[in-house]
């Protein structure tokens, strides 16, 4: 369950999108990303693939975050403003590059000692 309250928005026209900064009430572990971006989309009515968060500030000690956010009027003006760096985060991770092709994890186990070979 999560709530989000507007606390500012700001037009930059010129940038053709809004930075828009909610208060984000939320219960158990903090939301992902990708969670905040629908629940913001439906907040503000616009297209997931045009929304864009820059910062999530965690409050120390209890459930709430402050989340600063970019919404573009399209995508092709986020592609062409914002870092690729941000963008690659907005991303949908895919689970098979993780796993490998029989199901099994790729990365070893901490646990496992390392085989050396002598010579």
């Amino acid at each position: 369950m999560m709530h989000l309250e507007l606390d500012k928005q700001v037009e930059a026209p010129l940038l053709s999108r809004k930075r828009v900064t909610f208060m984000a009430d939320y219960e158990g572990k903090t939301p992902s990303r990708m969670d905040f971006v629908r629940e913001i989309s439906k907040n503000l009515k616009a297209n997931e693939k045009c929304v864009v968060i820059r910062h999530i500030y965690q409050r120390f000690g209890s459930r709430k975050a402050k989340i600063i956010v970019h919404v573009y009027k399209n995508e092709e003006d986020k592609k062409a403003i914002e870092e690729p760096a941000l963008l690659k985060k907005h991303e949908p991770k895919k689970r098979a590059q993780e796993e490998g092709a029989s199901g099994e994890q790729v990365s070893p186990q901490a646990g496992e000692p390392k085989e050396e070979k002598k010579e």
